[in-house]
């Protein structure tokens, strides 16, 4: 509500991805009400908080080219002096405040750029220049002095310093600061040549970027699916580190971070859910290959026989976790290693990961030589329900637990809280207690003795030990935690206890929590969790729960990763970066935009979703299929028009027939089609349980699923799906493709 200029990249508001309807409210009153002008930067201009009027716009851009319009943005800031040099000198957070400001940067950091040093690319320490280090401290370029200081016992350093600096044993150190090689990156091309890149006009993007600059810091950025490409690392660094340049961290009408939650699942103030006497120890190698690969045995063993280690045999990703987009690569190609199981819960892997629903994937992991037993625990005849040896039923969100901090445009302290309203219509496989996840994994737990389920596996706070039998025996708990965190809340009034029903909850409260913890438990779950009053997340025009911390103009442990599969340092700031295969090779430069002149955008629809929605018939009524979405111009050059069947044509393979669907809010060379249509399972079709036939309903499956025809990297002899170098990251977007008329 106090922004005055925010810039949406990739994430328009009032769109599906975050919240919408909140995002959706505030943006539009904060329009009509307040100061905010707004500008939608993205190849689909949906349906939402952008309409007529002057404080909103729609930019229309190339897909996977963010990275270059905010590059040139940023190119323009420097020459135009538009940052907030004044913020951006300030090395500490003691300075910042006396400033004013309520964050800071490493921009005055110097960065040891001498490759003949130890720690090249590293931030410059005390302890290289042979002082010491009374903490987590670097060196800066102190402003009044002109010397080499530690950050913290200085109020501003020199923003541009590029030199040598002596240590203490007279030897020299090649520097400079973190603020300089993010100005060299963005002068690495012209703001014509960005222009040419992203498809925005020069002039455009100075407007944007006049724009941007002109509001102090009561400016503010997000981004969302336009991250999911093969160069979305680069583009998010770059993305917010518009904010940083700015001083925006932290303060109202600015950026914040995401709110804390009340305790839960950790050790809270009655219960402590998060330690396991005895527990064991998880080691090895994650399937995503979320590891540097330098740790790696097959690094190591090139090495020794003296063997070039790159590349990889796949890439590996040091800058990210656990991504199951990569561990049904990693599966397939049994690399790292075979996998032996895979439980599959709330996933639609075929579905969520890119190229993954292609006929060669799914056979893949039919094949039980490649993957020996799948184990599914859904709801549903769920896409990889349907190709499990086992699938075990799970409950709705109507029938199931579930404590979250809420994320994004609030910044108050919440935790919503899901618990069982409605009796799954399952047999009962014990008082209170139905199948699901949670029951199963207690279940198999306790069969193969893992400690931390059982009699005596959860502690409160003074030692006394409860079982884990059931669900509740572990939410409830959690719930209490809630309940008492801070200023323990009310008890429930015995009219608002009855108006709930709580006296016919149909799971085992006695034995789950005690009896005097009941009321307040009750409390907060007849509100649907425990949220802190509007507005408490101020103090003044500070956030309350702020990142403190460094906000890092250059990122050192980016610096230092390498790509497994070229070798090269990955850059430690943000910098234009196309989407490229595995090999280093630009897509846009493997295939001719002649032949191939369209980009694809898989915007995630507002009415559907990975599952759930589709078999709401009040939904799919609403929108029964989704569309190939090209832009009228475009259309007239192909001769096509609305309602034409024709042929998407993937250049790394795969096709897709559709209805085409011509529209201006489409950015020219850009074809989008909506996320989560074309279900070929989830009740599409019908299938059998024993003896007895279950129907299908094909008017789930509408549409087309874009994941059919994603990019492929064909710079690998193995399949394997277009993806980030740095992160894994899937390419849900971009790639090149036709449109063919059927």
């Amino acid at each position: 509500m106090n922004s005055e200029f925010v810039l949406f990249i990739g994430a328009s508001p009032g769109f599906s991805g975050r919240p919408m309807q909140l995002i959706a409210r505030r943006t539009t009153a904060a329009k009509v009400k307040g100061k905010l002008k707004f500008a939608v930067v993205d190849p689909v201009m949906s349906g939402g908080a952008v309409g007529p009027g002057e404080k909103a716009e729609w930019v229309p851009i190339k897909p996977t080219t963010d990275g270059a319009l905010i590059m040139a943005m940023i190119c323009w800031m420097f020459a135009n002096n538009s940052l907030d040099y004044k913020y951006l000198a300030i090395p500490n957070m003691a300075a910042a405040q006396k400033e004013g400001y309520y964050s800071y940067t490493n921009s005055t950091y110097l960065v040891i750029i001498d490759p003949g040093h130890p720690n090249y690319r590293k931030l410059l320490r005390p302890e290289d220049l042979g002082w010491t280090n009374d903490g987590d401290e670097y060196i800066v370029i102190d402003r009044v002095t002109g010397q080499p200081a530690k950050n913290t016992g200085v109020e501003a350093g020199e923003l541009f310093f590029s030199g040598v600096i002596q240590n203490n044993d007279g030897q020299s150190i090649k520097v400079t600061t973190a603020l300089n090689i993010l100005k060299e990156n963005a002068y690495r091309y012209s703001m014509e040549d960005y222009a040419r890149i992203c498809g925005v006009p020069k002039e455009k993007i100075e407007e944007l970027a006049r724009e941007y600059t002109s509001h102090g810091y009561k400016v503010g950025v997000d981004g969302m699916g336009n991250l999911a490409a093969a160069n979305g690392f680069y583009t998010g660094m770059a993305l917010y580190l518009l904010s940083a340049l700015m001083g925006s961290w932290n303060l109202r009408g600015g950026m914040i971070k995401d709110p804390q939650g009340y305790a839960a699942f950790g050790r809270g103030p009655r219960y402590d859910l998060n330690t396991i006497s005895d527990a064991p120890r998880r080691s090895g190698v994650r399937l995503s290959r979320d590891f540097p690969y330098e740790y790696t045995t097959e690094y190591q063993e090139k090495v020794k026989k003296g063997e070039n280690p790159y590349p990889s045999k796949l890439p590996w990703y040091p800058l990210n976790s656990s991504m199951d987009n990569q561990a049904v690569y990693s599966i397939i190609n049994e690399y790292p290693y075979k996998a032996k199981i895979l439980v599959s819960w709330m996933a639609n892997l075929f579905f969520a990961t890119p190229g993954a629903a292609r006929e060669e994937i799914i056979n893949e992991f039919k094949n039980p030589e490649r993957i020996p037993l799948i184990i599914a625990i859904d709801p549903f005849m769920g896409e990889v329900a349907a190709v499990a040896d086992y699938v075990l039923p799970d409950t709705t969100q109507y029938e199931s637990w579930g404590l979250l901090s809420i994320y994004g445009y609030t910044g108050i302290k919440a935790t919503s809280i899901r618990w069982p309203v409605v009796r799954p219509p399952m047999q009962e496989i014990g008082p209170g207690r139905y199948p699901c996840f949670e029951t199963y994994i207690i279940d198999v737990a306790k069969k193969i003795g893992l400690p931390g389920f059982g009699d005596d596996a959860i502690k409160d706070v003074t030692g006394n030990s409860y079982p884990l039998n059931n669900p509740e025996d572990y939410f409830l708990k959690a719930v209490v935690n809630v309940a008492y965190d801070e200023n323990p809340v009310p008890e429930i009034s015995p009219e608002e206890y009855k108006l709930q029903e709580f006296g016919k909850v149909f799971f085992n409260v006695a034995g789950a929590i005690k009896n005097e913890e009941w009321p307040r438990a009750a409390y907060v779950m007849a509100r649907g969790g425990r949220f802190a009053p509007y507005d408490s997340d101020w103090k003044g025009e500070r956030q309350k729960d702020a990142y403190t911390g460094v906000i890092t103009i250059y990122n050192e442990t980016v610096a230092t990763s390498r790509n497994s599969m070229t070798g090269e340092f990955f850059a430690g700031t943000a910098c234009w970066q196309p989407e490229v295969f595995a090999d280093g090779k630009p897509v846009d430069e493997a295939f001719n935009p002649d032949e191939w002149p369209f980009k694809l955008v898989n915007c995630k629809a507002k009415l559907r979703s990975i599952s759930l929605i589709a078999n709401a018939p009040v939904v799919t009524d609403l929108s029964s299929t989704n569309y190939i979405e090209i832009n009228s111009l475009d259309a007239g050059v192909l001769g096509l028009k609305t309602g034409t069947k024709v042929k998407l044509v993937a250049a790394t393979g795969g096709e897709v027939t559709g209805e085409l669907l011509v529209r201006p809010g489409i950015a020219r060379g850009t074809v989008n089609v909506y996320f989560g249509y074309g279900h070929w399972a989830y009740g599409a079709r019908g299938y059998q349980v024993g003896e007895k036939k279950v129907a299908g309903d094909a008017s789930r499956g509408g549409g087309i699923m874009a994941g059919k025809v994603s990019p492929l990297d064909k710079s690998l002899q193995k399949v394997f799906g277009l993806s980030d170098l740095a992160t894994g990251v899937p390419a849900r977007n971009g790639g090149r493709y036709k449109i063919v008329r059927v």
